[in-house]
């Protein structure tokens, strides 16, 4: 396993100050002015290209920072360190931040752009394709067309489109019938980028709290491969190991979508013997997705590292449903140099004829 150098962060990183303006926000009666004001400049602060440390700037000036989220911001920058602002906030709140597990491992916008600014390592130019996408026909807002453009014209080599099956109903969940009608729509668009580009046709599938999965290719033959994801018993202390092995040992499982099922500052996410899941997938040949939605940045980095020397797969993904989501794979690309994950693991580093062998692969079990 491979060490890629990453620029040192800055003492005070705006993760850090973000995190604790919402403990701030976490510690207000809901729906307070305050807590508005706190959690609206936490978010800013994770989306800011450059850390704020050292720099001198208007705090006030940047967008949803009051003058009071202003002065806590400054207040936590000159602590020294991110330990530091642990210890300030503790004192304010007068007990430790009880949310700190749910926001831990979380990179903010200037943590992306600083890791993938060192020169070694996979890259963005590594990546040929996007693998777990969604449109308007389920819980995103894209037309089909206008992401196959979209992904055409950034230079992608191919995709997969994995829209939601029809048991998570509250994200729109498709019927056999519509993954036969996308199917229809892609061989149009695929035929106008001819060898370009191609879109294959996947589906984002449910795994039921028995590890049963919702779709799979042996009842929906129009489907190349699924992203298998839990969404549901996310927040209970149960061991769900089970749950996940029997997922990951399915024909038509190519990758394992979002495995924690984590949030920021919402909730952890699932328990469970990652050694055992993670040695299910590598035997099967299923890859571990690291999604790059900001909120989810699934898997984190330490759970990435012990899946690669489990010896398993890895899908770098923006989980897009909207135009703007699609930069999300940046923050995927930047746990991947974290953890030390190599082009080679990455199946959408791939070129498509392996890509398409791999899922073949996997739907033959």
């Amino acid at each position: 396993m491979s060490s890629v150098p990453i620029p040192p962060a800055p003492p005070v990183t705006n993760a850090r100050v973000a995190s604790a303006l919402l403990a701030l926000a976490d510690a207000e009666p809901p729906g307070a002015r305050p807590a508005v004001e706190y959690r609206s400049a936490a978010a800013t602060l994770r989306q800011l290209p450059d850390e704020l440390h050292g720099r001198r700037i208007h705090l006030g000036g940047l967008p949803h920072v009051t003058p009071r989220a202003a002065d806590a911001i400054a207040a936590f920058l000159s602590c020294g360190s991110d330990e530091s602002v642990g210890d300030r906030l503790s004192a304010l709140l007068d007990r430790e931040d009880p949310a700190s597990e749910r926001k831990r491992e979380y990179l903010s916008r200037a943590d992306v752009d600083r890791i993938l600014a060192a020169p070694e390592g996979i890259s963005p130019a590594d990546l040929r394709a996007d693998v777990h996408l969604h449109t308007d026909r389920s819980d995103g807002t894209i037309p089909l067309a206008e992401l196959h453009r979209a992904l055409a014209g950034r230079g992608d080599r191919y995709a997969l489109l994995t829209d939601h099956a029809r048991d998570l109903a509250v994200a729109g969940g498709l019927h056999a019938g519509d993954f036969a009608a996308q199917a229809r729509e892609l061989e149009r668009l695929n035929a106008r980028t001819g060898e370009e580009f191609g879109m294959l046709l996947g589906a984002e599938a449910n795994i039921a709290e028995d590890g049963t999965i919702d779709v799979l290719p042996a009842n929906v033959p129009v489907l190349a491969a699924v992203v298998a994801s839990v969404h549901t018993e996310l927040r209970g202390p149960k061991d769900q190991t089970a749950r996940l092995v029997r997922a990951v040992e399915r024909p038509g499982v190519a990758i394992l979508g979002h495995p924690k099922g984590r949030l920021y500052n919402m909730r952890t996410g699932v328990r469970a013997s990652w050694d055992r899941v993670f040695a299910a997938a590598a035997e099967r040949g299923v890859a571990i997705e690291v999604n790059g939605c900001p909120e989810r940045q699934d898997l984190p980095p330490s759970l990435a590292r012990t899946a690669l020397a489990a010896g398993c797969l890895f899908a770098l993904t923006s989980d897009a449903h909207a135009h703007r989501h699609l930069a999300f794979q940046r923050f995927s690309l930047a746990i991947a140099r974290l953890a030390g994950i190599p082009a080679a693991r990455v199946v959408n580093a791939w070129p498509r004829e392996r890509f398409e062998e791999w899922l073949e692969e996997r739907r033959q079990g």
